[in-house]
């Protein structure tokens, strides 16, 4: 049976290449029409090989449009002699908001970690840029018709330059967020000339998530909080925490001299304990170094309301007595 009429209408606005008929050829005559719809290029195929490509618009297929199957076949404008053909039918426009991502793990290997397995995912943008070459490379050689195949395919060679990439930028995953956009920018880059080869332009892509094993991210957030909490927090910490206990004893019969607070909050505490533990005995007097250390730690403490002007100055006028 004689395809009077051929064309592909795609409702979804997904599809970027359709073979029509699907499987084998259509049987076609000259007068045969051929409707490409807008964003459309149609191209003829013939015992395998390109002959005409039509943009969009209704076509009358004679000898006058088709002049290699003209030259061939021989056919006349008004003859009925019936030649064998299909089309394929390649969407023009911008595919946006594909999804990437990596199938199985990519191993990286990390100096602080040995090896770790990443994971990625993001998306991308493309469009055909040259239909010959498209046809030629990725449907014609690798034999990939349909459109979730040609995505399928796509995804695999941007997850293959991240891979390439990865080590080239960085030596563990602790620099990863230093070197993210530049492992962007190389990513697309090498993306970019590998679909040009097949006729297509990438039109953007992204990387939205490089992730780590739960056991590897653990650990760096462990290493993270603890270098959170820097020197002047813990100091900040620990004058708070003698300013409560300053507050205890004050509330004690005496105040904070009969607690015995003040040697805990002086040097001489310190030193005590020490001696006494190493069975040495009695506390010697402070050095001048040790007082002055005292004397700016109690002033902190003052600076920020933690004690009071009064217990500032009784503990100075204690300290400077030890000279």
């Amino acid at each position: 049976m004689a395809w009077k009429v051929i064309q592909f209408q795609d409702p979804t606005g997904e599809v970027l290449v359709a073979r029509i008929p699907p499987d084998g050829t259509a049987e076609l005559t000259s007068g045969s029409q051929l409707i490409v719809q807008e964003g459309q290029v149609g191209v003829f195929y013939h015992d395998g090989r390109p002959t005409d490509a039509f943009r969009a618009g209704r076509y009358d297929l004679t000898t006058q449009n088709l002049p290699v199957l003209g030259k061939v076949l021989k056919l006349v404008s008004l003859g009925a002699s019936p030649f064998r053909s299909y089309v394929y039918f390649v969407a023009l426009k911008t595919f946006a908001d594909l999804g990437w991502g990596t199938a199985s793990p990519i191993l990286f290997r990390d100096t602080e970690f040995r090896m770790v397995n990443l994971r990625a995912h993001g998306a991308f943008a493309v469009r055909v840029r040259d239909t010959s070459s498209f046809l030629h490379t990725v449907v014609g050689t690798q034999g990939i018709e349909t459109t979730a195949a040609i995505e399928d395919y796509l995804r695999k060679i941007i997850v293959s330059r991240l891979a390439q990439t990865l080590p080239d930028v960085m030596t563990t995953v602790l620099d990863l967020p230093r070197h993210y956009q530049d492992i962007a920018v190389r990513v697309k880059q090498a993306v970019r000339e590998d679909f040009g080869q097949y006729g297509l332009e990438l039109v953007d892509l992204l990387i939205e998530a490089i992730t780590l094993p739960p056991e590897v991210q653990e650990a760096i957030n462990r290493a993270a909080g603890s270098r959170a909490i820097g020197l002047d927090e813990l100091d900040r910490y620990e004058r708070t925490a003698r300013s409560d206990a300053l507050r205890d004893s004050a509330k004690q019969p005496g105040g904070i001299a009969a607690s015995g607070l003040t040697a805990g909050l002086g040097i001489g505490a310190g030193m005590q304990m020490a001696r006494d533990a190493a069975g040495q005995g009695p506390a010697a007097a402070p050095t001048m170094d040790q007082i002055r250390a005292k004397l700016k730690e109690m002033k902190g403490l003052a600076d920020d309301g933690l004690i009071t002007p009064e217990d500032f100055e009784a503990q100075k006028k204690r300290l400077l007595g030890q000279i």
